[in-house]
C-alpha cells in the first residue's frame, strides 16, 4: 500500500533531519577552529562499527547527490572507539569533496579494509587531481589549491577540520594523486582492542 512507502520516506527523512541537526552542531562547534587548536574539542568517545558509520554516510549522500555512483568496496567488523558523528564528518568531507572536484565524472569509489591494528578507509574519485606543490599544503588551515579556489570559491576549512579530528583520533590522514588522475584521500583509525566483554 502507497502508504508504507510514504511511511518509509517520512522515517527515512527523519533520520536525514535527526543526522543534519546533529551535523550542524558539530559544525558549528568546529567553525570555531581555536577550539580545535587548544584540543578543547570534546570528543563524544564511544565504541562504534566504522563499516556501519560509513555505509550510513554513504547513504545519506547518495540520496543528496542522486547524480552520482558512491560504491563501497571491502569490509572490516573493526569495532573503532571514537566520536562517530566527528568521523562521519570526515567521511562526508572527502566524499563531498570527491564530487565537487570531479567535474565531468559521477563515480567516487570507498574503500574499507584492515591494516594491522588500524581500520584504513580510502576515498578514490576520477577528477582533476592536485599539483605536488599543492599537495604539500592542502591540510593547512583555510589553505585551498589554487586553481580549485578558482573554481569553486568557499571556506578552505574541511580537510584543515577532517585532518584534526583524525589526529585527534590517533589516526592519519594523507592524499595520493596525480594531476588529471584523480585523488584518494585516506585515513586510518585504531582497532579498538577486544576486551573480552564485548562481541
Amino acid at each position: 500500500p502507497p502508504e508504507n512507502a510514504s511511511q518509509k520516506y517520512l522515517n527515512t527523512l527523519d533520520k536525514v533531519g535527526a543526522y543534519v541537526d546533529r551535523l550542524n552542531n558539530l559544525i558549528t562547534e568546529l567553525l570555531d577552529t581555536s577550539k580545535i587548536q587548544s584540543g578543547k574539542i570534546e570528543l563524544h568517545n564511544e565504541p562504534f562499527k566504522i563499516e556501519k558509520t560509513v555505509r550510513e554516510t554513504v547513504e545519506s549522500l547518495s540520496m543528496a547527490t542522486p547524480g552520482y555512483e558512491i560504491k563501497i568496496s571491502g569490509s572490516t567488523a573493526a569495532t573503532i572507539m571514537g566520536d562517530e558523528l566527528q568521523i562521519s564528518q570526515v567521511i562526508n568531507n572527502l566524499i563531498s569533496n570527491a564530487i565537487k572536484y570531479s567535474p565531468g565524472s559521477n563515480k567516487v569509489d570507498v574503500y574499507v579494509s584492515k591494516v594491522g591494528d588500524f581500520v584504513k578507509i580510502s576515498v578514490k574519485d576520477y577528477g582533476m587531481g592536485i599539483s605536488p606543490q599543492d599537495k604539500e599544503k592542502i591540510f593547512e588551515r583555510f589553505y585551498r589549491a589554487r586553481d580549485i579556489q578558482k573554481k569553486f570559491p568557499g571556506l578552505g576549512i574541511g580537510l584543515y577540520i577532517s585532518y584534526e579530528i583524525i589526529v585527534n583520533h590517533n589516526g592519519t590522514l594523507w592524499v595520493e594523486s596525480d594531476l588529471g588522475e584523480g585523488s584518494t584521500f585516506s585515513f586510518t583509525l585504531p582497532i579498538m582492542k577486544d576486551d573480552g566483554r564485548r562481541d
